[in-house]
């Protein structure tokens, strides 16, 4: 990680060095050799990272010379960010400016004074896409026999014991399969036939029974995104009863994937309830405890076993041999063999080893794999998390830094792969340099990509418009690796330490946050470059939020109180990503939001009681998806934006808009060309009386690939922010 931050700090110092800045700030002499400098150490610190970074966890001394690298790196990247925004957005005093300048370099310089330690042995590889994944290790001979013991265990009938339900339980270490088993059963064709209603709900290691009901009723009731936050504040009681009414005589099954809890005061309430369905209902467990299956009352345990040397051989042979001729099968197949004895039965192992083989060209780099000094490494869960290693180091190193930064993300929920782009964008991990608002989404693709071609991604819900990926998981194991490799500090409790760079809140015991408790927080985490407050801000956010320099990323999704944006929200230049999603009760944005030159993403989807954008929207050239707009079409407005202020964001991808006014000036409109305008969703005034073609030649957007009407202004699917994210995450 710390290689990658390195190779951003040296763009940014070229970045500064071009814009011509300091010329013009007339600072000393010698700023500019003192930059050059810099520059060379931070290009020899760089040679020596990539071995440093595998040696760190054998040699200690490596690893502590890391840690304060990073450590250093970190501070060094928010102080170059804090130097460019004085010097593109603070036009102040020459002389003042040139002394803070000034200082940050000294400061800069004395950081990097480290001597080499190591020398640079890594190749970067080039990275091809897989059109082809692997099919699930549960289809094979093996595993298909226990599923036709388990669905044998779910059709049987009513419960011997009498009772309306029961509990069957799959058990098996991290990685075996058994959350891909549970989906073939939950998909079969006689069991979707059996069950009057199935409902699949993964539970995690961090267990909240108000959280299980909430998304059994979203399955039980198909309920989107808007209608299943309208539950947030819905007490248990009363989601029990809900889930009772609608199971209540029906025959269910019900998945309960990842269950890690042994309370079994934990599922009280949700047990009952669960008695409420019709005879012959069944609930089916996965979990790597045995005790789990205990506590669940467990009629049958199905413990799956770790697949013999031959199955670990064709799961990975079919990644790493993939499109290989003959011959070359035949020479890398006996130290495939004896690679595949290393996978210890898991078949995620196995597939992780296969897309680490594939990128090895001939037996010689076979045979470094099953020799490298990682197998004999003392490492947690060393049988998992070597084979992972192998692979992760083998990663370009700016993949490396987006695949440590999901450690933040929940267990096994699906994350939207734009709003995943975004965040790692926030951080700088897409490169620094902001002019290019085109491309930082395509290579954010590309990394997901990269890591899917490891196994470190399962990327799924394709969309043939864009030619890409609408959302991706990551197994719970995969999880669990990248925290090793962050060593938890991604799940610290770091609200405290001025060196917080991500916060995202979506509980909170004590009920509204106080505007004492936000003034402190923005004054000490005045590093945060993402902040996401979920359900507890009170009407108002302290002005004290424009302190927060470095932002790029926030998000006050579904916020019911929040009113009004604060004026010194509109001094966060570098803010790249505005969410306001489901904020009900926001009355109107600051006129000021002109301001915000580098924002590329607004979105106030479901902001009810919003009825008009100020003007100073149309200055945000740099827009590239704006969803929730509100633009009047019938004229002019000095103080509203208007159609024909649209004509200024030339770069907007995506755009979802309501129109207001009960007719179209046509010469307004005509001002709009938006030739890179791909997706348009407009909500019509029920005022203007026209068909959708007539609209959208009056407003210059027939040419638009993919247009569409809708009198529900509350969802715009592709760009809305996922559920169930995170509890706590500060980082």
């Amino acid at each position: 990680m710390a290689e990658a931050i390195v190779s951003t700090l040296l763009e940014q110092i070229t970045t500064i060095t071009c814009e011509g800045a300091l010329e013009e700030m007339r600072l000393l002499k010698g700023v500019k050799k003192d930059l050059r400098k810099l520059k060379f150490n931070l290009t020899s610190i760089k040679a020596l990272l990539k071995d440093a970074e595998q040696k760190q966890i054998s040699d200690e001394t490596v690893q502590l010379w890391l840690d304060r690298l990073q450590e250093e790196s970190l501070d060094m990247e928010d102080a170059l960010d804090e130097w460019r925004t004085v010097l593109l957005y603070r036009p102040t005093d020459g002389a003042e400016n040139a002394s803070f300048l000034q200082r940050k370099v000294c400061l800069f310089l004395r950081y990097f004074s480290f001597r080499r330690i190591y020398r640079y042995h890594g190749i970067a590889r080039n990275i091809k896409e897989i059109n082809e994944r692997l099919d699930g290790i549960a289809k094979d001979r093996v595993r298909d026999e226990v599923k036709k013991e388990i669905i044998g265990h779910l059709l049987c009938g009513t419960s011997e014991e009498g009772e309306s339900c029961q509990t069957i339980s799959i058990v098996g270490l991290g990685g075996i399969g058994k959350t891909a088993l549970a989906q073939l059963i939950y998909n079969d064709e006689e069991v979707k036939q059996h069950f009057t209603t199935r409902i699949w709900t993964y539970v995690s290691n961090i267990f909240y029974e108000s959280e299980v009901a909430k998304t059994i009723i979203a399955e039980l009731e198909g309920l989107d995104e808007v209608r299943a936050l309208q539950m947030e504040s819905v007490p248990l009681n009363a989601l029990l009863k809900r889930i009772c009414k609608s199971i209540e005589g029906k025959k269910y099954l019900l998945v309960l994937d990842d269950v890690w809890t042994e309370n079994d005061e934990d599922f009280g309430g949700l047990n009952v309830t669960f008695k409420h369905g019709a005879a012959g209902s069944r609930i089916l467990v996965t979990t790597r405890k045995d005790t789990v299956s205990r506590v669940m009352g467990s009629s049958h345990t199905i413990h799956l076993e770790t697949l013999n040397q031959d199955l670990c051989w064709s799961i990975l042979k079919k990644i790493a041999l993939r499109e290989r001729d003959q011959k070359t099968c035949e020479d890398l197949t006996p130290v495939g063999l004896r690679i595949a004895e290393k996978c210890k039965g898991l078949p995620l192992v196995a597939k992780t080893l296969g897309g680490h083989l594939q990128f090895k060209a001939n037996r010689k780099e076979w045979e470094d794999v099953f020799n490298s000094e990682l197998w004999r490494m003392d490492v947690i869960h060393k049988d998992v998390f070597v084979p992972l290693l192998l692979s992760y180091y083998d990663l370009p190193s700016p993949v490396k830094q987006c695949f440590k930064y999901c450690a933040s993300l929940s267990k096994d929920t699906g994350n939207f792969t734009c709003s995943l782009i975004a965040r790692w964008k926030a951080q700088g991990y897409l490169g620094f340099n902001d002019g290019d608002d085109s491309l930082w989404e395509l290579k954010g693709f590309e990394y997901l990509k990269c890591l899917e071609a490891r196994s470190f991604f399962e990327i799924e819900d394709f969309d043939p418009f864009y030619g890409q990926y609408a959302k991706c998981r990551m197994h719970d194991l995969v999880h669990d690796f990248a925290l090793f490799l962050t060593k938890g500090e991604f799940l610290e409790e770091v609200i405290s330490k001025e060196k917080l760079r991500g916060l995202y809140i979506s509980a909170y015991k004590g009920g509204v946050i106080s505007d004492g408790a936000l003034c402190n927080l923005f004054n000490k985490a005045r590093r945060l470059r993402e902040l996401k407050m979920r359900k507890y801000l009170g009407s108002t956010i302290p002005e004290e939020i424009g302190k927060l320099l470095h932002l790029r990323y926030l998000n006050f999704q579904s916020n019911l109180h929040l009113k009004r944006l604060p004026k010194a929200l509109c001094r966060l230049h570098n803010l790249q990503f505005l969410h306001l999603f489901q904020c009900l009760n926001l009355e109107r944005l600051p006129d000021e939001m002109g301001n915000l030159v580098n924002l590329m993403v607004l979105d106030t989807t479901a902001c009810s009681n919003l009825t008009c954008y100020p003007k100073g929207v149309s200055r945000l050239t740099r827009l590239t998806q704006l969803v929730g707009l509100i633009v009047r079409v019938d004229r002019n407005d000095p103080e509203e934006f208007s159609i024909g202020d649209l004509a200024n964001l030339r770069q907007l991808v995506v755009l979802s808009m309501k129109i207001m006014g009960n007719t179209i000036n046509v010469e307004e409109s005509k001002k709009v060309k938006l030739q890179n305008l791909q997706e348009v969703k407009i909500l019509v005034n029920g005022a203007i009386a026209a068909d959708k073609d007539t609209i959208l030649e009056s407003l210059n957007m027939s040419s638009v690939p993919r247009c569409c009407f809708d009198t529900n202004f509350n969802m715009f699917g592709r760009f809305s922010t996922p559920r169930n994210e995170y509890q706590y995450c500060g980082f």
